[in-house]
């Protein structure tokens, strides 16, 4: 295994490389897309550091390689900086740089071991494993946690969430604990052979899996948290907001609209946001995006139930606000268990 090891590394090393400069060039989430092109290039240069140090019994003692030791303390906050870029369109300021203070502090006090000119132990290597995972571990899941907020807000604010779909992102996240769980099992149960080829093979085949899902990523529209007021709302504004939706949706159709967003439904009713959101919780008991969906699929069906054959399922899909047969289809069978074909077939008289 340890023949084949620097192949596997320098393999993984060149995708790295390959996959940097293609999203450097990417237009769609520009930001986000060059920092996890950075982020590769710091794995290209581990690998390639690692497959160099497995055919030389001399390149251990080489700055790159005592360097790249403290490479890891980085890729759980290029984790992190990476989900909230994409999902907040956040600048990067220079207090970012707190992520990363682990690696900073970690480098900084081993300058001496760095320099090469002293053959000295790493400083605070008693603290490094303990440090590492926790820091590690610790942005890795804050990331989920940002994924995990933004589908919510997403769904009470959107319809079409279907195209802002953020299943590759997650894989990328869950893909990356995996990594991690494994290299604290390496560090709590040690055993010969695991140790060498594991991890990195892991972080190999993440690679194929982040450029492969990277480069097939929509373009992520930010979405913020609907601030609602803590004082109290009178029942007298929901029974206004109430009538000035219902016309909106009975004589105006809004509902039809294709990417209909509850801040685009505020502006039509003239009411804030955190009015709208909590006059559909509390009235239908649902969220926006279920709201908007189930009055869309109940004028599909009455189209559906229609005589005239010319018009096609996705003809259908577009008069009633969606964007792809696919979302419309997925819509409707969540709220009939039914797919729009079945529907028909079953409505049509005979």
């Amino acid at each position: 295994m340890m023949q084949v090891l620097p192949y596997l590394y320098s393999i993984g090393a060149a995708q790295a490389l390959i996959l940097a400069i293609a999203l450097w060039k990417k237009e769609v989430n520009s930001l986000s897309n060059r920092i996890l092109a950075i982020w590769l290039l710091f794995l290209c240069f581990d690998l390639t550091v690692k497959a160099i140090s497995l055919n030389s019994t001399n390149y251990g003692f080489t700055l790159s390689y005592r360097l790249v030791q403290f490479f890891p303390f980085l890729y759980g906050s290029f984790f992190y900086i990476y989900v909230r870029t994409l999902i907040s369109k956040q600048a990067l300021n220079f207090k970012d740089l707190k992520h990363f203070a682990a690696f900073i502090v970690f480098v900084s006090i081993n300058i001496p071991t760095l320099s090469g000119f002293f053959e000295l132990r790493p400083i605070g290597l008693e603290y490094f494993e303990v440090t590492l995972y926790i820091s590690s571990i610790s942005y890795v899941t804050a990331g989920l946690v940002l994924i995990f907020k933004y589908r919510e807000n997403l769904s009470l604010q959107q319809v079409d969430i279907k195209e802002v779909d953020l299943q590759w992102l997650m894989v990328m996240g869950y893909s990356q604990m995996v990594i991690w769980l494994i290299a604290v099992s390496q560090w709590l149960i040690p055993i010969q052979g695991y140790n060498h080829w594991t991890i990195y093979i892991a972080v190999s085949i993440w690679i194929i899996i982040t450029g492969y899902l990277s480069h097939s990523q929509p373009n992520i529209p930010p979405i913020s948290s609907i601030k609602t007021p803590k004082s109290k709302i009178s029942e007298d504004r929901f029974e206004e907001v109430k009538e000035k939706i219902n016309t909106l949706i009975n004589d105006e159709k809004i509902h039809l609209q294709p990417n209909l967003s509850i801040g685009k439904l505020a502006i039509s009713s003239g009411y804030p946001e955190y009015l709208i959101s909590l006059y559909i919780n509390r009235s239908h008991g649902i969220n926006f995006h279920d709201f908007i969906n189930k009055l869309r699929i109940n004028d599909a069906k009455i189209q559906l139930t229609q005589t005239d054959k010319e018009q096609t399922i996705l003809d259908i899909a577009y008069a009633c606000g969606y964007n792809s047969k696919s979302t419309f289809n997925a819509a409707f069978k969540k709220h009939t268990n039914q797919t729009p074909s079945q529907f028909r077939h079953e409505h049509q008289p005979s």
